[in-house]
């Protein structure tokens, strides 16, 4: 009977640690933004994200590789932005992000006409 329940109390232990472990698990977007008449890199441009998940909104500037990265988003529905000056600004609604989800979001960016 002592087995029974030590080994029924381990099993406890273990499906909280689980399901505590899985809810806590957060998701990341990243991508890389190019020129779409050269292909090259774009730096320094800045991508936000806005989500009913959290209030406000987060941000990531482009590296010298036009690489982006925002982690530690929770689960939800997001509207990310592509902005940098002398390009048209796009907007992608609809993002749907689950926990512990790593959504790869790749843009290339127009130039503005003069």
């Amino acid at each position: 009977m002592r087995n029974k329940k030590l080994l029924l109390f381990a099993l406890m232990a273990c499906l909280f640690f689980t399901v505590w472990s899985q809810q806590n698990y957060q998701g990341l977007i990243s991508g890389i933004v190019k020129d779409a008449k050269t292909k090259l890199p774009i730096p320094d441009a800045v991508i936000t994200v806005s989500s009913n998940a959290f209030k406000g909104q987060k941000f990531a500037v482009t590296d010298t590789g036009g690489v982006y990265r925002i982690n530690n988003l929770p689960a939800g529905n997001y509207t990310i932005t592509f902005e940098m000056e002398g390009y048209q600004k796009f907007i992608r609604d609809s993002l749907q992000l689950k926990d512990g989800m790593s959504v790869g979001v790749d843009y290339e960016m127009v130039r503005e006409q003069k």
